[in-house]
């Protein structure tokens, strides 16, 4: 699967859905991301008579201004590693784009991180709007390169979903595992409108919950088939449906 443009997530984030679900359980407070130092402003116009100095020396460049950003945590893997969750921007139209919950499908990882780059330097696309993005939902599987967490446990099996099962590698009981249950923890906590999981090697552009004319906008800007791949037994996708989460 070739991996998704930009352009692909940002209309991801400008199109609009319906609403999530509610509050329970809570991510690690916030630590803010330093904002730029501003310049010095340059001194006051010299008189006539002074030597006029040189355009350069003269300007002074004023530093764009950045959009809220946060980093936070949302709990820790299996082998404690750390699950980091980033904010963008303080606007009521939240959305949460998240990646390589199998660790075996790293390449949304550094499309998000893109994606971070590009709210900073373009911080006009934020307006009205939180982004959340969780690059790495996953972070044992991807160190190891496995499809699952370090338990053996598919993440996207481990859902309170209505047609989950238990036992094998979806997990004794829904969220067994500290991975499934921070990427819960931040639907519940951020409530946001959609969500964007970016996962491999199907090759389409897959919706669940009332989200068939978001996917086919998404659809329209890839190379990707619109396709209707039904939930899983405890995925994300199927938990989502149940809730209403486009």
């Amino acid at each position: 699967m070739r991996p998704p443009s930009l352009p692909l997530l940002l209309l991801a984030l400008l199109a609009g859905a319906c609403a999530g679900g509610g509050a329970q359980a809570e991510v690690r407070p916030f630590v803010p991301i330093p904002e730029p130092v501003a310049r010095r402003a340059p001194p006051p116009s010299a008189p006539p008579s002074a030597a006029v100095p040189s355009a350069a020396a003269a300007s002074v460049p004023i530093p764009r201004p950045r959009p809220y950003a946060a980093a936070l945590v949302a709990g820790q893997s299996v082998e404690g590693r750390e699950i980091p969750v980033h904010v963008r921007g303080l606007g009521p139209d939240i959305c949460l784009l998240l990646a390589t919950v199998h660790g075996n499908e790293p390449a949304g990882t550094p499309i998000l991180e893109r994606l971070l780059a590009h709210l900073d330097d373009h911080p006009e696309l934020l307006r009205g709007r939180r982004v959340i993005v969780m690059p790495v939902a996953n972070p044992d599987g991807l160190a190891a390169r496995t499809r699952a967490n370090a338990n053996g446990i598919d993440l996207n099996r481990n859902f309170e979903a209505p047609n989950r099962r238990d036992g094998g590698r979806y997990g004794e009981e829904a969220l067994s595992e500290p991975e499934a249950a921070a990427v819960r923890a931040v639907v519940r906590q951020f409530r946001p409108s959609r969500v964007l999981s970016i996962h491999q090697p199907l090759r389409c552009v897959d919706w669940d919950g009332p989200a068939r004319m978001l996917a086919r906008d998404l659809a329209a800007v890839t190379d990707l088939p619109l396709k209707k791949l039904g939930t899983r037994p405890g995925s994300m996708g199927a938990w989502a449906e149940a809730g209403g989460l486009p």
